[in-house]
């Protein structure tokens, strides 16, 4: 009977095998020095050689010229082996024998010894589907299993191993092949099927394959069985479903030239010819990255997955593009590949995306902007007479036309200041040097609201400690009435003024004492709270008192405690003025 591709030429001894080079010598020095492990694990992707080493271990164990590192292939062990017919070495699907019970049955036949070989030798294929229960079945045995057994277990996801399992064998994690590795087999294969293949459809081949070397011989066998013993890439792309390259040139050709309308017959000779818009996507993704090797390093034939003719053409097409215009098209057309994979209609995403790409050529990087406006700042302010045209810089963006007009804006005066009263000077404005000798010699406005100026900047520091201490202990009410009062700090006592005196009538006792606590507990001293109200005074305000009696002169006015009123100092601040008399409604 007629044999597939695949199997035909499935390696049949270590040397035969393809891209594993780290783990056939493993296994060979293994069985030379007699150091065989009881089971193995080994993962990968499809394609790569799992069950392969696994019967090929089975081989060279039970070679009758053996234990051998390559297995003679020519004893009945190896025969049967090759053609899955020995008694001795039993292979098991996973997805079909995965639970408790099938374990408990493997566990039973594993106690016999082996019927004519050395070794009987339990191959479990797609391992990974064994239930949770199943894997807690396998644990006793296969971490002391008898001494005629061996295991081995293939799998494409061994993350979902229990680290129980994967404590107990060794690992070995197979490795994908690579574009040339694939082309160089399927040559091989070509040469013995007696079939003529040109460079073109084997690199069409073994993109197909997708690191998988069983892919790339199921496409060989099907174009074989398509065209015969004579394989043309033209052909083969076609059969394939893969878009011509012609297509695919024509995408980038456009970009280059900026022409939409191009992009828009691309997607309909697409439609019209039947072909998959996220296969053909999938292509512009394979063929930005290539051009941006090329961009980067070069044409170099291990960075590229392209036959030496379509190397060529990729070269002279990455000469029109720069890394950032194609390292923008890559990043788009990853976006619009994920987005064609959900998407309700394909056709106008395809014309979306594509599109993009031709209008992402017109875009300027952020850095070439601002390096304009370093040139443009640097440059002599405009004098009265215009410039002549061929001197003014051409094509400005809208952001640099916008920075010109305000550089040649004139700068407004600085507002007079307004006059206080009739005895205030109607001279002209201050010089530069008068206001800035003024406003060094004043202190700086307090950032926390509620604060008078006249507290140094430690105090303000305190005042907001306490306020976020309220904050964090939740005590929002408490926090809402002393955000905006005036505070001022004693050696013994602290001052809280509220902006409304009867404010101070919501704050209880409880209340009172908690606040002096967090005061005491922010300053890092006991403190008495002073709630300075219509009838009390704050430590500052009685020692600006003490001073201001000290200082007054026979037969002056006494302003009284009154004088001390928030709003009257308001008034004060506001005429600019100080208040000489102040009266009680009872005298009036």
């Amino acid at each position: 009977m007629y044999q597939v591709i695949a199997r035909t030429w499935r390696p049949q001894k270590f040397s035969e095998v393809i891209g594993q080079k780290h783990v056939t010598q493993t296994l060979q020095n293994a069985i030379r020095l007699n150091r065989i492990g009881h089971g193995y694990i080994f993962s990968g992707q499809r394609g790569t050689g799992k069950t392969t080493l696994a019967r090929l271990i089975a081989k060279s164990l039970n070679c009758h010229r053996g234990p051998a590192p390559e297995p003679c292939g020519e004893c009945d062990s190896c025969t049967e082996i090759a053609a899955s017919r020995s008694v001795d070495v039993i292979e098991i699907d996973a997805a079909s024998n995965r639970g408790i019970d099938a374990v408990r049955e493997l566990r039973e036949n594993a106690r016999y010894a082996p019927a004519r070989d050395r070794y009987k030798v339990f191959i479990i294929d797609e391992a990974h589907q064994i239930t949770t229960e199943g894997f807690n079945a396998l644990l006793k045995i296969l971490e002391e299993p008898p001494g005629h057994v061996i295991f081995l277990l293939a799998t494409t996801e061994v993350h979902q191993f229990p680290e129980t399992i994967l404590s107990r064998c060794q690992h070995f994690s197979l490795h994908t092949l690579t574009f040339a590795e694939i082309v160089k087999q399927l040559e091989k294969v070509c040469a013995g099927e007696k079939v003529e293949a040109d460079a073109e459809s084997l690199a069409i081949l073994a993109k197909s394959g997708g690191g998988s070397l069983r892919d790339a011989l199921s496409r060989l066998e099907q174009a074989i069985a398509a065209f015969g013993d004579r394989l043309e890439g033209a052909a083969v792309r076609r059969f394939l479903g893969e878009p011509p390259s012609v297509l695919i040139e024509e995408v980038f050709e456009a970009i280059k030239a900026r022409q939409r309308e191009r992009m828009l017959q691309v997607v309909e000779r697409l439609v019209d010819e039947g072909y998959q818009l996220t296969h053909f996507c999938a292509q512009l993704v394979r063929t930005a990255r290539n051009l941006l090797v090329i961009r980067v390093s070069g044409p170099e034939p291990h960075l590229l997955e392209t036959s030496p003719e379509e190397t060529q053409r990729l070269a002279s097409l990455a000469e029109g593009f720069t890394e950032e215009s194609l390292t923008r098209c890559l990043e788009i057309l990853l976006h619009l590949y994920q987005q064609l994979r959900f998407s309700m209609e394909p056709r106008f995403q395809m014309e979306l995306g594509l599109l993009k790409l031709v209008e992402a050529e017109r875009l300027t990087a952020i850095e070439e902007l601002l390096a304009r406006a370093e040139n443009l700042t640097a440059q002599p302010a405009p004098t009265a007479e215009p410039a002549p045209q061929a001197s003014r810089p051409a094509k400005l963006t809208p952001w640099e036309q916008d920075l010109l007009r305000k550089r040649q804006m004139p700068s407004a005066p600085p507002p007079e200041p307004a006059a206080h009263g009739d005895d205030a000077p109607a001279s002209s404005p201050r010089t530069g040097q008068e206001a800035r000798r003024q406003s060094e010699s004043e202190p700086p406005a307090s950032s926390v609201p509620g604060i008078e100026t006249e507290i140094s900047e430690h105090e303000q520091v305190w005042v907001q400690g306490i306020l976020q201490k309220l904050e964090e202990q939740s005590r929002f009410g408490m926090l809402n009435l002393v955000q905006e009062a005036r505070w001022s700090f004693g050696e013994t006592e602290i001052g809280v003024a509220l902006a409304d005196a009867r404010l101070a009538g919501a704050l209880t006792e409880m209340d009172r004492k908690h606040l002096e606590q967090v005061c005491g507990a922010v300053l890092g001293r006991k403190l008495k709270l002073i709630l300075a109200n219509a009838g009390q005074q704050s430590p500052r305000e009685r020692k600006t008192a003490k001073s201001s009696v000290s200082t007054q002169q026979p037969g002056a006015p006494s302003a009284g405690p009154a004088s001390k009123d928030p709003e009257i100092a308001e008034f004060e601040q506001l005429f600019g003025k100080p208040a000489r008399v102040i009266r009680n409604r009872k005298e009036q």
